[in-house]
């Protein structure tokens, strides 16, 4: 699989990626990657590098298609709700889209003896710039685990240089309250959906994933330029279907920037509700704040990546779990765990949110 193609080197959460693109692509790829990047406070570097080929040609990818359509297979989902055919054609293994399942046909992944990973595109595939950012964000999950970090269902966002972590299910507020501290405070973005704590419970460090925002948040937050609009999504408290921005959208809509890592100083729990309750906050006890930890740590089994794919996990599953438990015993005796309630009725709730969250890092 070789082509005129030119190779940047990009670094998330610490792991330095390698990235060749062909030449016709090389411009969509680079500036699509560059809105997903930290602006400041880089992670420590792991020490490792991983490299990735993006493909965009026609004859290379119905080359490629053609050679698979013959190979045995087995289905997988190693990401929830997106099924993908595993073939291994002489020492390279390949996914590709399971042809009955809601993914385009139209991209495969594939891994090589040297261990690179390799994205085939067809030209004609809608934002094809987005399919290597998937790779990416599989490296950095194993790549943390290995190093003895967690993986949090969370958002993440630095005030005046404190890290917050904003942890719950979906549905739970996180980025309602991330939207509140960057429109209120400044708040630097870290993450979005899924954050790091590193050992020791010391700090936070983002993984690259685009932020959705709900209509309701957007309607109380009123225009924004640089966000998207609102007034073609539902505004009803827990609706599913969202907008989404890029980290770096997001962030320069409020003046802030993408931070990649920051000390970790407090951790809120949204608990919001579709009511009028006024915002407020009150601190858990370490049991009760550990009990609900445990109920959004990612690793060793996360909702959304169900399976190692691209990356393979290092150490096994029940060191992983130890490893977090004893991460989460630390960070409940060392930062502060907020329960915030409020709802999303309730007048200036952004405001509010805001000054009840900054106040406790005061």
């Amino acid at each position: 699989m070789n082509g005129r193609r030119g190779t940047t080197t990009r670094v998330f959460a610490g792991h330095r990626f390698h990235i060749g693109t062909d030449a016709a692509f090389r411009v969509a790829q680079d500036l699509h990657l560059q809105r997903f990047l930290p602006e400041m406070a880089p992670a420590r570097r792991c020490g490792q590098h991983t490299t990735i080929r993006v493909h965009h040609n026609t004859d290379l990818f119905r080359d490629r298609m053609d050679r698979l359509a013959d190979a045995p297979w087995t289905k997988v989902v190693p990401f929830r709700g997106e099924p993908y055919l595993l073939s291994r054609v002489g020492a390279v293994c390949w996914w590709r889209p399971d042809p009955v399942s809601h993914l385009p046909a139209d991209h495969l992944y594939a891994k090589d003896p040297r261990g690179q990973l390799h994205v085939v595109l067809h030209p004609g595939t809608d934002r094809g710039e987005r399919y290597v950012l998937r790779v990416i964000r599989e490296v950095v999950l194993r790549c943390a685990e290995h190093r003895g970090w967690a993986a949090f269902h969370a958002a993440a966002g630095a005030v005046a240089g404190h890290g917050v972590l904003i942890a719950g299910p979906s549905g739970a507020g996180k980025t309602t309250v991330l939207t509140a501290l960057a429109a209120h405070h400044g708040a630097d973005l870290i993450g979005s959906d899924r954050v790091l704590v590193t050992e020791g419970a010391t700090s936070v460090v983002g993984v690259p994933l685009s932020v959705r925002i709900a209509g309701g948040t957007l309607s109380t937050l009123g225009p924004v330029q640089g966000l998207p609009s609102g007034r073609l999504l539902p505004t009803d408290f827990g609706a599913v279907r969202k907008a989404s921005c890029t980290p770096q959208d997001f962030s320069r809509a409020f003046g802030a920037r993408v931070r990649e890592s920051a000390p970790l100083r407090l951790v809120v729990l949204p608990r919001l509700s579709d009511d009028d309750q006024q915002v407020s906050g009150t601190l858990l006890c370490p049991h009760t704040a550990r009990s609900a930890l445990a109920g959004v740590c990612c690793t060793p089994h996360d909702e959304d990546w169900l399976r190692p794919w691209f990356a393979d996990r290092v150490r096994p599953a029940g060191e992983l779990a130890r490893g977090a438990d004893g991460l989460m015993d630390l960070l409940v005796a060392r930062v502060p765990v907020m329960a915030l309630t409020a709802g999303v009725h309730s007048s200036h709730l952004l405001e509010r949110i805001a000054d009840v969250v900054t106040r406790r890092l005061a």
